[in-house]
């Protein structure tokens, strides 16, 4: 039987084909996508299980040494190792770093002494060595996060490795003033604080007082302050500057504040602010710079750092509430209530003095906003002018973040950072599972008496119209806090470079593919069915976190 095949059925025939052809390529796509999501994951994985064979062989190697003291009766110093070795190899949260140089080991000590702190100092530097070389390789990965995590671990353990410290942005510097202090090393800072307190008329930093010249510091121990080129009594300037005409201005490497309050707090916030900043410059870095950018820093580590500096991002910290609403007025809708602002048109942040709460939480929650928009204004209004082209458009308009998807990030993050804290040793906590904003996701999730939960690829498909208009946006507050953490947290940090990369797409979009929205399933090749199941997962960890947490300190208190 002879077929015939008429034109129109060769169309159907050919339709068919394609449909059948593009539904192939669907499917292999989806598989390769889920192959590359299982081959970085692995490596991911395998970066981690690295570090920890190298920490576990540094234990090891301090074990050794505190036998070795052991067996010649050097009790205190195997003591002394011991702890030592716990300090540097426990903590997955990291102190601040020692500012000084570590001293030369004295050839006066005894032979057993000078022998056993030898050994620990190479050890310290041998494994410091394998840390760092971890580090370019996961760089080199996919992973900065990654890396900047392996780069504190490297200065943990050696705490003048140049080349771990340059990646930081820190070099060496000597104190002119201490030339004939014998115990005097020399110190890390940045290029901004050695180029302030270098020149002919250096500056020194003060706790209490922040930036001054160093001349001026007897007058000001003696509660004298500047006032228009003569100086007054530390009461007469309070009194002054109670008008916020006349704040206090306090400057640092990357912001101005400007207070009524007092000049200690406004020197307190300036620091916690520059705090911040530099856990954001180093655990965001990926957002900050360019994967090209990041990886010129780890090849050019040691050499000369560059101080150039842009204008400082001011911060307004008024001592009441009824000045602050008077200067944020016309800014908000005049039926919401704010405890802090961060106003795109002006690039500064408001808040002030709320005595009801000591905790700095709308500080960085603004000021998250203030950092991410400040750094990557520019490129958006490329991407503007892009658009306009694209578009056809007359004239570039501003660009709107988040207007059609993701807005849940912009706002989740800053959430997420407002669990951000310095304590009194310099340490560093972030993402407490018992912080109100978590603990809130969590029973929005587990509790059936506040259950509330938008399936992920909705959630993320939300644009910024959608997300605030939105009937129930307190839940999708509450849920993009959880959103957060989860995406910063979940084994070991799985999804932090993915949801970095997302941000910074979202911050600095891509002239070349100014149309395509960014895609958070795209970018850590998840699906978003998967991305559901794990948030839950996420979710009670932490509730069986906060559960054994209870049960602790019940123990305790029994």
């Amino acid at each position: 039987m002879k077929l015939v095949c008429s034109p129109q059925n060769a169309r159907i025939y050919g339709i068919r084909l394609i449909q059948t052809t593009l539904m192939a390529l669907l499917v292999l796509s989806s598989f390769a996508s889920a192959d590359e999501g299982a081959t970085r994951d692995r490596r991911h994985r395998q970066i981690l299980d690295r570090r920890t064979v190298i920490l576990k062989a540094f234990a090891a190697d301090m074990e050794n040494v505190a036998e070795w003291c052991r067996q010649r009766r050097l009790t205190q110093a195997a003591s002394e190792i011991s702890s030592l070795q716990q300090k540097l190899t426990q903590a997955n949260v990291r102190t601040e770093p020692p500012r000084m140089l570590s001293a030369e080991i004295s050839q006066t000590l005894s032979s057993d002494e000078l022998s056993w702190r030898s050994q620990v100092r190479s050890a310290r530097h041998d494994r410091a060595g394998q840390l760092y070389t971890l580090a370019r390789s996961a760089l080199r990965a996919g992973f900065p996060s990654l890396a900047f995590s392996l780069i504190g671990d490297v200065i943990c353990l050696d705490p003048d490795h140049k080349f771990a410290r340059s990646v930081l942005g820190q070099e060496q510097f000597r104190d002119p003033a201490r030339r004939d202090d014998a115990d005097y090393t020399g110190e890390w800072v940045s290029a901004f604080e050695k180029q302030m307190r270098s020149g002919q008329k250096p500056q020194m930093y003060d706790p209490r007082f922040g930036w001054i010249p160093v001349a001026n510091l007897s007058r000001y121990e003696q509660d004298l302050r500047p006032w228009k080129g003569d100086w007054v009594s530390r009461e007469k300037e309070e009194e002054l500057r109670r008008d916020f005409r006349n704040a206090w201005e306090i400057p640092s490497e990357h912001f101005l504040v400007k207070t009524n309050v007092s000049l200690e707090a406004g020197v307190e916030l300036s620091a916690k602010l520059e705090i911040f900043h530099t856990w954001l410059q180093q655990n965001f870095a990926a957002f900050f710079e360019t994967p090209g950018s990041l990886q010129e820093r780890f090849e050019t580590a040691g050499r000369q750092l560059s101080s150039r500096r842009r204008k400082p991002m001011e911060v307004h910290y008024y001592s009441t509430r009824e000045e602050y609403q008077q200067r944020v007025a016309g800014k908000v809708p005049p039926n919401i209530e704010t405890n802090g602002l961060y106003w795109q048109p002006d690039r500064t942040c408001y808040f002030y003095m709320n005595p009801s709460r000591e905790d700095l939480a709308t500080l960085f929650h603004e000021a998250t906003h203030q950092i991410f928009d400040v750094d990557t204004m520019d490129a958006r209004r490329v991407a503007s002018r892009a658009l306009a082209m694209k578009t056809r458009q007359k004239r570039a308009e501003e660009w709107v973040l988040c207007e059609r998807s993701n807005f849940w990030l912009i706002e989740g993050l800053a959430c997420y950072f407002e669990s951000f804290s310095v304590g009194e040793d310099g340490k560093v906590t972030i993402g407490d599972p018992a912080y109100v904003r978590f603990d809130t996701a969590r029973q929005r999730l587990l509790d059936p008496s506040f259950l509330f939960y938008m399936p992920a690829q909705q959630f993320f498909g939300l644009g910024k119209d959608e997300f605030q208009s939105h009937p129930q946006i307190s839940p999708l507050y509450t849920q993009a806090s959880g959103f957060a953490h989860f995406l910063m947290h979940f084994d070991d940090g799985l999804y932090r470079d993915d949801v970095i990369q997302l941000l910074a797409e979202i911050y600095r979009p891509d002239a070349e593919r100014i149309l395509e929205e960014p895609s958070f399933s795209r970018i850590a090749g998840v699906s978003w069915t998967d991305l559901d199941h794990q948030y839950r997962t996420h979710m009670q960890n932490l509730d069986d976190q906060l559960q054994a947490a209870e049960g602790e300190s019940a123990a305790e208190q029994r």
